[in-house]
């Protein structure tokens, strides 16, 4: 077993570097969308590994650290989703299917990519005041002592696999309850946590929760497809009942609700049998009983 100073120091500190390593490009203009994409994974990783420490640390020591790091994760996450929309429409609207379609998708793009222009000086600014803030000397601080709360390394982290398995398994009641996007959501979110957690105790344990970690990663990414298609229904139905837009732009629309709703359609029964197939070879049974040893 680690030494709990090593294993802190080799968890936090590696996620903040790994997040501070990319700030240079997502604070330029015309951000890389792969660099912002690696700083928000980092930073969701050290949000993790944060949120796992409330019952051994006083939460003093915690709450700048973590409010600094969801607002980074809040504007960054917003860029981040209009990033993918972006690329998303560019990658369709050269689709023979498009062609049609092809000037009013144009349209939306341009929007979108207007849109997305707005929120760059707001990551910008969110930095700065993050950094006036000194959040990230403060994360550099940060040394759990477990021994002070009684409790071994091996003892906490169990002790975190138990709490985020259990809050995913908490909305297996929806799996099957297609139209329930809110609860499916949330056990996106959850599944995205436990794997944050396995993660993050790979070096105590190290291939051991490699399964169960992988399978957390693509139940993550299977209701991932589900929630991003449940925003771009969301998404278009904003924009159709907007004013002023050309005929194409509606047309483009209705061809992008039509998509959409096919895709979302085949997104929620490919969830489903990953789900199933899970279940039936038992990984959360065995991650459970892992966890209770």
């Amino acid at each position: 077993m680690l030494d709990e100073k090593i294993f802190f120091s080799q968890v936090i500190q590696g996620h903040l570097t790994a997040a501070l390593a990319e700030e240079k490009s997502v604070r330029r203009p015309g951000a890389d969308i792969e660099g912002l994409h690696r700083m928000r994974v980092a930073l969701r990783r050290l949000r993790s590994a944060l949120s796992d420490l409330k019952d051994v640390m006083p939460y003093r020591q915690l709450e700048r650290p973590l409010e600094g790091v969801k607002s980074l994760l809040g504007i960054l996450g917003h860029a981040r989703d209009m990033d993918t929309k972006i690329a998303f429409l560019i990658s369709l609207v050269a689709t023979p299917g498009a062609k049609p379609y092809a000037a009013g998708i144009r349209e939306i793009i341009d929007e979108l990519t207007e849109d997305r222009a707005e929120v760059q000086p707001k990551i910008q600014k969110t930095v700065d005041r993050v950094r006036r803030e000194k959040v990230f000397r403060l994360i550099e601080k940060i040394h759990p002592d477990l021994e002070a709360a009684d409790i071994t390394l091996d003892e906490w982290a169990k002790n975190r696999i138990t709490v985020r398995l259990e809050k995913m398994l908490r909305w297996e009641p929806y799996v099957k309850k297609p139209r329930r996007e809110k609860e499916l959501h949330q056990m996106r979110i959850a599944a995205k946590n436990l794997r944050y957690a396995l993660e993050n105790f790979t070096p105590l344990y190290g291939s051991t929760l490699h399964p169960y970690a992988k399978a957390a990663t693509d139940l993550q990414a299977a209701l991932g497809q589900v929630h991003s298609y449940d925003v771009w229904l969301g998404l278009l139905g904003i924009l159709r009942a907007s004013a002023g837009r050309s005929n194409r732009f509606s047309e483009a629309l209705r061809f992008l609700r039509r998509e959409c709703e096919a895709a979302r359609a085949k997104a929620y029964t490919d969830f489903v049998e990953l789900w199933q197939a899970q279940k039936r070879a038992r990984l959360w049974a065995e991650l459970d009983r892992f966890a209770d040893a």
